[in-house]
């Protein structure tokens, strides 16, 4: 059974406070996701933005980035993060139930939020807010779907500890930080990437998607222009 809006948001506020001062996170795919940026963009929307890691990196390819998240903990530390960054504006707040000018944004971005919001209504709402000819950006986890799968996900697991280590220095989060990620995880559920393929037929059609190693898919889609 999926978590409801308040325990999603009691769920990240308790993973703020854990991992805000932390070691730094093992991210592997920013640099990939900022390749798909369009090369000019004004202004940029970040769909669930946690501690603005992200977020900040947006701020150096646009003139304003308006970033919403949920839980208040994590607007709080992102604002405090993004001191040095006025590009960014930061909302807290139920994506689905905030109003954004129509055909605002250059590009909509969403990492790892999709599977927290209702697929068809917040597909819709992220293309309205996007202006013609602007680019929606979606990364988010996959669920196994058979054996290949299966065997992509035993490969994947030596990889990202390796990472991780590499990027902070080690193999595991603190077990206060594993603890409450594996508690909000149980509610969690990710499509398989048929299921992906299949919500791009039916709500963004002729988008790019990719499966990558470390359990994670990306869809690009570039809005016609009028």
């Amino acid at each position: 059974m999926a978590a409801s809006t308040e325990q999603v948001r009691e769920d990240f506020d308790r993973i703020a406070r854990l991992t805000a001062h932390g070691a730094r996170a093992a991210y592997v795919y920013h640099n990939y996701l900022l390749n798909q940026l369009p090369p000019s963009c004004k202004n940029i929307l970040d769909v669930g933005c946690g501690l603005g890691n992200f977020t900040r990196l947006l701020a150096t390819r646009a003139e304003r980035v308006v970033a919403v998240d949920l839980s208040p903990e994590m607007i709080r530390l992102a604002r405090e993060l993004s001191a040095q960054c006025p590009e960014i504006e930061y909302v807290l707040g139920d994506f689905m139930l905030l109003d954004f000018p129509r055909e605002s944004f250059d590009c909509v971005v969403s990492l790892a939020t999709l599977h927290h919001l209702p697929l068809s209504d917040a597909l819709r709402k992220m293309k309205d807010a996007l202006a013609p000819g602007g680019v929606l950006v979606i990364q988010d986890l996959i669920a196994d779907d058979g054996f290949a799968d299966m065997v992509r996900s035993a490969i994947a697991l030596p990889v990202n500890l390796t990472l991780r280590l590499w990027k902070t220095g080690r193999l595991l989060p603190r077990r206060a930080v594993r603890k409450a990620w594996a508690e909000h995880g149980r509610h969690d559920v990710y499509l398989t990437l048929a299921e992906v393929k299949r919500m791009c037929d039916q709500h963004l059609p002729g988008a790019r998607i990719q499966r990558h190693l470390l359990w994670r898919y990306t869809v690009v889609w570039h809005k016609p222009s009028e």
